[in-house]
């Protein structure tokens, strides 16, 4: 099992790993949590703020933000929807990033 896990981190482009495999949480692509983030103090909320516009928990947010999770389709759409901008908006910077590196 172990062997399968090094094979998925070593093919996956964007080094998001697969947990499920390797039973850790690890940190994935700190993208989205940076721009999140950003949109975030933009407006001028707290994570704690943002978490009750959404109905998660702070902690939730905050791992979004520091990139040990990553958002459903859904999340980005009440996300998106809590900070008054598009889904769009908050992913086109995330994807830019990711053709950066």
């Amino acid at each position: 099992m172990q062997a399968t896990a090094q094979a998925v981190k070593q093919i996956t482009p964007t080094r998001l790993y697969c947990t499920a495999m390797t039973g850790r949480r690890e940190k994935k692509s700190p993208y989205f949590g940076e721009v999140l983030r950003a949109y975030r103090l933009e407006k001028q909320f707290t994570q704690e703020q943002l978490s009750e516009r959404v109905d998660v928990l702070r902690s939730f947010i905050s791992s979004l933000e520091n990139g040990t999770r990553q958002p459903s389709f859904e999340m980005i759409f009440r996300l998106a929807k809590a900070l008054g901008i598009t889904p769009g908006q908050l992913l086109d910077p995330v994807a830019e990033k990711m053709e950066q590196k």
